[in-house]
């Protein structure tokens, strides 16, 4: 089991609905899946998988729709209980909001509300989830004598090979994306020096380049490959992995 309670934001497909798919038909699946999008509605896998398994909980959120935060946090409380909220794993994101490119938008076309949209998405929208759940974590990392793990209480930030400046990859225009995910980055660090004594574990995971609408058909990986292999990860973090940047490959990555 990954963990008893796990909330993952933007679920509607892709690597959210991935993650969804595997922790719930796993057979040690968690006691509690929250799972969040904008337009439930609309989310026919999501809705079909809630349908056949009765662990997973669909919750109505837009991450930059901040209002929303203590409505979500209630719900979120209602289903974890006690035993408070082991993961939360921040996956909605964007690369950007006006351009046909799946890989962004050049220099030359590129304005500042573009740029703002990117930051407040991938950036500021998970550091304002992750200070509305603060309370649940800590609730469930407050387990006395226990090690840091994502079956304690963690924050799985999910971030990019491209935010590496150690790393470099070169990709030609992503450059809000790229600055959306090195900002979350250097919070990831810098909350887990914060909150270590809390005994939550923070980490930011690279998935790989994988097929989905961000990342093209051309894409090595499978949402399902990818996945697989995040959670195999994720699985085995300990304290000596707070902190960092790691891949689905259990590399750590340079800042």
């Amino acid at each position: 089991m990954l963990a008893e309670s796990v909330l993952i934001t933007g679920c509607s497909r892709g690597l959210g609905l991935e993650m969804v798919r595997q922790l719930v038909t796993s057979d040690s699946a968690p006691r509690v899946v929250l799972a969040t999008c904008r337009n439930p509605d609309s989310a026919k896998e999501l809705q079909g998988l809630a349908r056949d398994h009765s662990c997973l909980k669909i919750i109505k959120f837009d991450v930059v729709d901040y209002e929303s935060l203590p409505g979500l946090v209630a719900q979120v409380q209602e289903a974890v209980g006690a035993r408070g909220l082991n993961v939360l794993i921040n996956n909605a994101a964007i690369i950007d909001t006006c351009s046909s490119q799946v890989f962004g938008v050049p220099l030359e076309q590129l304005e500042p509300q573009m740029v703002n949209n990117i930051l407040e998405t991938n950036t500021t929208a998970p550091l304002m989830l992750i200070k509305a759940l603060l309370p649940l974590l800590r609730q469930a990392g407050g387990r006395a004598g226990k090690p840091l793990s994502v079956q304690r209480a963690a924050v799985v930030n999910i971030s990019a090979l491209l935010a590496s400046m150690g790393a470099y990859l070169s990709m030609p225009d992503v450059y809000g994306y790229r600055a959306s995910k090195a900002a979350i980055n250097v919070l990831t660090k810098a909350l887990s020096v914060e909150y270590d004594k809390d005994g939550i574990l923070f980490v930011a995971v690279h998935p790989g380049w994988v097929q989905t609408d961000m990342g093209t058909s051309a894409a090595p990986l499978t949402a399902q490959e990818s996945i697989s292999k995040v959670f195999q990860v994720l699985t085995g973090l300990s304290e000596k992995h707070n902190g960092l940047m790691i891949s689905y490959t259990g590399d750590i990555l340079p800042w």
